[in-house]
């Protein structure tokens, strides 16, 4: 009798250390396996994803929400004087002769449709990449919203805030020109 209970005793003993071993293999895979992840997500972070910062500053070449419906003495308060360059005509706007201004030395384009600063156009921004949060933070617009069109050469933001449309347009990987439409389409 004596003898069974050790061989049972033994035998628990046995099956204890075995589970205890597969608890410890099954931990050790576990490990393996986050380890795996870890190293997945050092890859993915330093090798795919795009290089930029988030809180870098942003150059602003004109404040949008500052000129954008503004008539012509008030944009001339922000910008500076500006220079008659032509007149602008659009049926469909409503503008029979609507005067084109610019600024800065022909760096900013305004025409005003109904005394108000409604098409506006920012040149020769080749220095500047074409990627959408320098596109916006160039107008001091601080949502990065994604562009309803992104192909080749163009970013085109619809009802963006309470602007009709922002278009971006580029020359190879840089910014050429943007233009803002305000208030008509």
């Amino acid at each position: 009798m004596i003898h069974s209970s050790k061989i049972s005793l033994i035998i628990k003993n046995q099956t204890i250390l075995m589970e205890h071993a597969t608890v410890k293999r099954k931990w050790a895979n576990w490990k393996f396996f986050g380890f795996i992840i870890i190293l997945i997500a050092v890859f993915v972070k330093f090798f795919v994803l795009d290089d930029h910062d988030e809180n870098a500053t942003v150059t602003v070449e004109m404040d949008l929400p500052q000129v954008a419906f503004r008539n012509v003495q008030e944009v001339e308060a922000i910008l500076g004087k500006g220079k008659l360059d032509s007149y602008y005509k659009d049926e469909a706007a409503g503008c029979d002769k609507c005067p084109k201004m610019t600024y800065r030395e022909d760096k900013i384009e305004i025409i005003f449709i109904n005394d108000i600063a409604d098409r506006i156009t920012l040149k020769g921004l080749s220095d500047y990449d074409f990627d959408d949060r320098v596109i916006l933070g160039l107008l001091n617009l601080k949502e990065n919203i994604a562009p309803k069109v992104d192909e080749d050469g163009l970013k085109r933001w619809d009802n963006y805030e309470k602007y009709t449309q922002i278009a971006a347009f580029s020359s190879g990987s840089h910014l050429d020109y943007i233009l803002i439409k305000a208030k008509t389409k």
